[in-house]
């Protein structure tokens, strides 16, 4: 493996899990964690793996990473932003930094005129949560199967070899794909579900929901609402940071919708039918 040393910086599900990982994969690696609570780290320094602390090293301050070879920024997008105008006076020449947001244009874009040349920025994106949060919702495997985004610039080929080694090595599937691509596809297929099912949280439990009512919640509702339960600002930032490729999908969401309340409103049984099985199909087909 190419890296002997590795940062993470946040340490919730997403960099928990991924310290997990490592930890598991490469029992030599010096893994360095980053987070700005003094409950988290404590946390963090009472993870072990195989009998080993998960972390080398914890810190509340980015300094620690002024010699690290590789850095997984494991923040909010805004915060992710951010730290990479940090990084780039702390640390050294050669240094590599990833990142596992949820949008990769804005972010893609802050690494370029934040981090000198110097340094190489690979945007990165595992396909992978829970609706739980916190480093206490870390498990090992979160990362299994999961397809791994990696937006790698131009002349940095062979860092992204090596990253996309790491991410194979851990169980993921590292796939290349443009910025612009990744944002427009997952602002249909992770981000739009997201707002859809808070939404629906909101039009259900906030209207008259009362402890008789409770007792109708089917599986139904449970599983179509189940990401409603991520983190608030997590969430504001990816729609924030996406906000012109989210709002066509919302677009044609309202669109979709129109159609099926017109077939309730007028009774039309065939083209509810109709509605009912081109989704079932195509939700079959993948």
């Amino acid at each position: 493996m190419a890296f002997r040393q590795c940062g993470i910086v946040g340490l919730g599900l997403l960099g928990g899990s991924l310290a997990l990982d490592l930890r598991a994969a490469f029992p030599e690696m010096e893994i360095i964690g980053v987070a700005r609570r003094a409950e988290t780290t404590r946390r963090a320094a009472a993870m072990h793996s195989g009998g080993m602390p998960v972390f080398t090293t914890l810190s509340h301050d980015l300094s620690v990473l002024q010699k690290t070879e590789l850095i997984f920024l494991c923040t909010p997008v805004q915060t992710i932003i951010q730290q990479l105008a940090e990084l780039a006076n702390i640390v050294a020449p050669g240094t590599i930094i990833t990142d596992v947001g949820s949008t990769k244009r804005m972010v893609m874009n802050a690494a370029v005129a934040a981090l000198p040349a110097t340094i190489t920025f690979i945007g990165g994106h595992p396909m992978a949560g829970r609706e739980q949060s916190g480093l206490e919702a870390a498990v090992v495997g979160l990362y299994t199967n999961a397809t791994w985004a990696l937006c790698v610039p131009a002349g940095a080929e062979a860092a992204g070899d090596n990253l996309a080694a790491l991410i194979t090595a851990i169980g993921a599937c590292p796939h290349r794909i443009d910025a612009q691509t990744h944002d427009e596809i997952v602002a249909r297929t992770s981000h739009l579900p997201h707002v859809v099912a808070a939404a629906l949280a909101n039009a259900v439990l906030g209207r008259n929901f009362d402890a008789v009512a409770q007792q109708f919640i089917a599986g139904g509702f449970r599983d179509t609402t189940r990401v409603a339960a991520g983190v608030p600002d997590m969430w504001r930032d990816i729609l924030l940071t996406n906000r012109d490729q989210v709002l066509p999908a919302l677009d044609d969401l309202l669109s979709e919708l129109n159609n099926w309340r017109e077939a309730v409103r007028t009774g039309d049984a065939p083209y509810l039918e109709a509605l009912l099985t081109t989704a079932q199909q195509r939700r079959e087909k993948v």
